[in-house]
């Protein structure tokens, strides 16, 4: 019996919850590729604390990541089977987590999102908002892209000079975000092309597993760049042996035809949540 129902499962485990994961694709592909990158975010000497929980000490309970980043408490959480009672009931009984803290749920499943939604009312908590994204992915066999580079163009590993220019052009930044750009850079996880050595186009991953903060100059829009660097590292990736997948917010039109272009498959009816801080 487990005073603590979230118990922590040690790095050295972590594989055997994403073979876990593997097998229910492309479902657990969420729950399987951030476990996968903050694995490679430790190896590359970028550990930050983020820590993996299962509920009871059992894996088909599924995975609870507490993921905090600068003023960020972050919740990941990912089943690994339609049946969630075991997964609500220790989130309802942890320790662990400050319900009356500022918190994010990061890309749930609806259920997961809903019984979420239920313990912050019985605890007269709410959600500021929900943001609903399509999973978009590469199947495993599919062929790599076709890409040739002209002389001028290289595609790069991004070093810590570009954390800036990442922050200052991303719409969403806060007070301190650019220590989240220092953080994947220094896990080898952001991306450049370089035109006769200058940045024109960028992609990272995220500590999630999924791509994001894709970003070309304005100088250098409309020349296809953008999806000259998601072919570029997806082929890098698949290389490494990692999967390849991005969330696009509903009604993104433009990304979602972008990745269709590209071949990426789509998670059908797959949904996935992200939650606004909680507001009393």
């Amino acid at each position: 019996m487990y005073d603590e129902p979230l118990v922590p499962l040690p790095v050295e485990r972590w594989p055997e919850l994403k073979a876990v994961f593997k097998r229910d694709w492309p479902r657990g592909i969420s729950g399987y590729g951030v476990l996968d990158i903050e694995e490679l975010i430790i190896n590359n000497g970028a550990d930050y604390g983020f820590k993996a929980y299962v509920p009871y000490g059992e894996m088909c309970n599924g995975l609870v990541g507490i993921n905090v980043k600068g003023n960020f408490f972050e919740l990941i959480i990912q089943p690994t089977k339609d049946v969630t009672t075991d997964l609500v009931k220790a989130l309802k009984q942890t320790k662990l987590i400050n319900w009356k803290s500022p918190i994010e749920l990061a890309f749930s499943p609806i259920q997961v999102a809903d019984a979420f939604k239920s313990i912050l009312h019985e605890k007269r908590m709410f959600i500021k908002g929900i943001t609903t994204t399509e999973t978009f992915y590469i199947e495993d066999d599919a062929p790599y892209f076709d890409v040739e580079l002209p002389p001028e163009l290289t595609f790069e590993a991004l070093t810590d000079e570009y954390a800036h220019i990442s922050n200052d052009t991303w719409p969403h930044k806060y007070s301190g975000s650019i220590w989240y750009y220092h953080l994947l850079i220094k896990a080898k996880l952001g991306y450049g092309l370089f035109k006769n050595g200058e940045l024109i186009a960028w992609c990272y991953v995220k500590e999630m597993g999924a791509l994001g903060h894709l970003y070309t100059l304005e100088a250098h829009r409309r020349k296809g760049y953008g999806e000259l660097v998601l072919k570029l590292i997806s082929n890098t990736l698949r290389r490494e042996g990692r999967v390849v997948f991005a969330f696009c917010v509903a009604g993104n039109v433009a990304a979602r035809n972008l990745y269709s272009k590209l071949g990426f498959s789509s998670g059908g009816d797959l949904k996935w949540c992200h939650t606004k801080p909680i507001v009393e």
